[in-house]
């Protein structure tokens, strides 16, 4: 006789959850735009408040501010702070070592916010990662090259093109580049 009545007990738990979930969201529905946006940047407020208060990178705590911040982007796509959020999420991502994630969020940035004034920052972090932790030099010299194209004028394409020419070569070599350099740049100037 007991098996039944637990049977029942689980059976209407989703119904009763799913009343209570209806109501919150009829609530969050009569909330209005402003004092939801209000409360989504008392949100990121809050979890970026913890993260300044950590002496080591929390992941936790990263994640917390990633949802935040991105769950006020889902909110607020046109608003202009969103893609700000968006590139902080991006950053503690990387941060945190979720390198795809930080690459979805930085092509998402550039995707839908191209005017937003990190946009080259955002392909040229893109390159980074593929460079650097993912070890994909052909995804990294596509990003820098697209750094270079799109953005001809900016600083980050002679970072950019720097990157390009250090692909896939070991510090080593690159000391052993540079010294070259210096001294051939000596050596003139002894002329």
């Amino acid at each position: 006789m007991k098996k039944p009545i637990t049977i029942i007990c689980i059976c209407s738990l989703p119904f009763f959850f799913g009343c209570k979930n209806g109501q919150n969201q009829q609530a969050t529905n009569n909330i209005s735009p402003d004092s939801l946006r209000a409360m989504g940047i008392r949100d990121i407020r809050a979890v970026e408040t913890k993260l300044k208060n950590v002496t080591t990178l929390d992941v936790n705590g990263a994640n917390a501010a990633i949802t935040a911040y991105t769950k006020f982007a889902g909110q607020f796509p046109s608003d202009s702070a969103t893609p700000k959020f968006l590139f902080k999420a991006a950053s503690l991502a990387m941060s945190s070592r979720q390198y795809q994630r930080a690459l979805g969020f930085y092509d998402t940035i550039y995707a839908k916010y191209p005017k937003f004034n990190q946009a080259p920052d955002c392909i040229f972090v893109e390159g980074f990662i593929y460079d650097s932790f993912l070890k994909d030099t052909a995804k990294a010299h596509a990003k820098y090259n697209e750094v270079i194209a799109k953005f001809p004028d900016n600083n980050l394409a002679q970072q950019a093109k720097a990157a390009i020419a250090a692909l896939g070569k070991s510090d080593d070599e690159l000391i052993k580049e540079f010294e070259e350099k210096n001294k051939k740049k000596g050596d003139k100037k002894s002329i």
